[in-house]
């Protein structure tokens, strides 16, 4: 005889808290809302900087908030690009030339007189 399989609630799964490394800081609330709060208006630089965290835990912590900073407007590129475009471009230097020089010619040691040893007179 086949025994008849019994059907079993199946459990609710328990999210899993997200492992942190070893001696990395902790997202507080107050880092959290702060960076909610300058995320679309400032660079990742300069939340950094106001949390004292790296520019990498920044960007990593908004990805996993699913946060988004606005999309530049096309006129705001262009307008950038025109700025760009009137600034002077920096003068070339060019390299000098550099001309075969002679080697002074190598002067020729002249003998010199030796003075002449003294004699010691006996007494």
């Amino acid at each position: 005889m086949a025994r008849a399989k019994r059907r079993t609630k199946a459990k609710p799964k328990k999210k899993k808290a997200a492992k942190t490394r070893k001696g990395a800081k902790v997202w507080t609330a107050a880092h959290v809302a702060t960076l909610r709060k300058m995320y679309k208006t400032s660079t990742n630089k300069s939340i950094a900087r106001a949390l004292r965290r790296t520019v990498g835990s920044v960007a990593a912590k908004a990805r996993s908030l699913k946060l988004r900073k606005p999309k530049v407007r096309k006129a705001a590129k262009k307008a950038t690009k025109r700025r760009v475009a009137k600034k002077r471009p920096a003068k070339r230097r060019t390299a000098k030339r550099k001309t075969a020089r002679r080697k002074p010619a190598k002067r020729k040691a002249k003998a010199r007189k030796r003075p002449k040893a003294r004699s010691r007179k006996k007494r």
